[in-house]
């Protein structure tokens, strides 16, 4: 990972997340940038202003922090609009990892749009972590979203590399259409035991598999809606980051393309790492 880029809007949770950033980049030996949009809507001379103190207070906030004062930090403020700049930035500058901030008070879908915040995911092609959680320390307990698929096996790849001592755990989210009662997946659904079987000995190969001589990675099948699920998980403090796939076949690699996965996102109370298939 040579590259990472932190998007500010220049709050305090925001800072939450160039930290995040910083932190990664320092442990990855990869050089960090810090981007600012600035609405081009605004009058000429405002837009001006704008941009130059945004830039003065970036620059502030690295020259006081232990963390980013001894990284090679690029300060890019720009004009215009975020879902538009940051696919062509991320190209041109050979982004590897995206790092978004949330203002918890008011919430990431009001500040870029639940629109917006689609966008972002679908249009840039490298991961994306939505980071609002403590940066003072590494992540601990990591639940990756887990489907077969390549892109589910990325995401776990992914959050091991950035957390190499964490607690891993796949976790499989069955949505059992054969359950009619509302809820009966709180007490277990109607999954047959045989396939229950199947896939709880298929998942633990692949956890083998995917843990290659490091911390072995844990497996859990769960009978359930996927956002339903992780959101479970992070709020009984089973996880502090929660990382999921992107572009996959099915479960919960459907979350990108609906409302869930902004819910995810943006609610849910960790961070979240969604990764495309390698």
């Amino acid at each position: 990972m040579n590259t990472i880029l932190v998007a500010s809007d220049l709050s305090a949770r925001s800072d939450r997340a160039v930290l995040r950033a910083a932190h990664l980049a320092a442990e990855e030996g990869a050089d960090l940038i810090v981007l600012h949009v600035v609405d081009e809507d605004l009058p000429g001379a405002l837009l001006q202003t704008r941009c130059e103190e945004a830039e003065t207070v970036l620059r502030a906030m690295i020259g006081e922090s232990a963390v980013l004062v001894d990284l090679a930090v690029t300060v890019l403020v720009e004009a215009g609009h975020l879902d538009r700049l940051l696919p062509q930035i991320v190209r041109d500058r050979k982004v590897d990892l995206v790092v978004l901030g949330t203002h918890r008070s008011r919430g990431l879908a009001e500040i870029l749009g639940a629109p917006t915040l689609t966008r972002l995911l679908r249009g840039v092609e490298v991961p994306v972590l939505v980071a609002t959680g403590r940066t003072e320390v590494p992540y601990d307990k990591i639940t990756v979203g887990w489907d077969f698929s390549p892109a589910s096996a990325a995401a776990a790849t992914l959050a091991r590399r950035l957390a190499p001592e964490a607690q891993i755990t796949l976790v499989h989210a069955w949505q059992d259409a054969c359950a009619g009662v509302p809820y009966a997946f709180e007490t277990g659904g109607t999954v047959s035991p045989l396939a229950l079987e199947q896939l709880t000995s298929e998942m633990a190969r692949e956890a083998v598999k995917l843990s290659d001589g490091g911390p072995a990675m844990g497996c859990e099948l769960v009978v359930g809606p996927a956002g339903h699920v992780m959101h479970k998980r992070a709020e009984a403090g089973e996880a502090d980051l929660i990382a999921l796939g992107r572009h996959a076949r099915s479960g919960i690699a459907r979350l990108l393309l609906g409302a869930t996965a902004e819910d995810l996102a943006v609610h849910v109370p960790c961070d979240v790492l969604i990764a495309p298939p390698e």
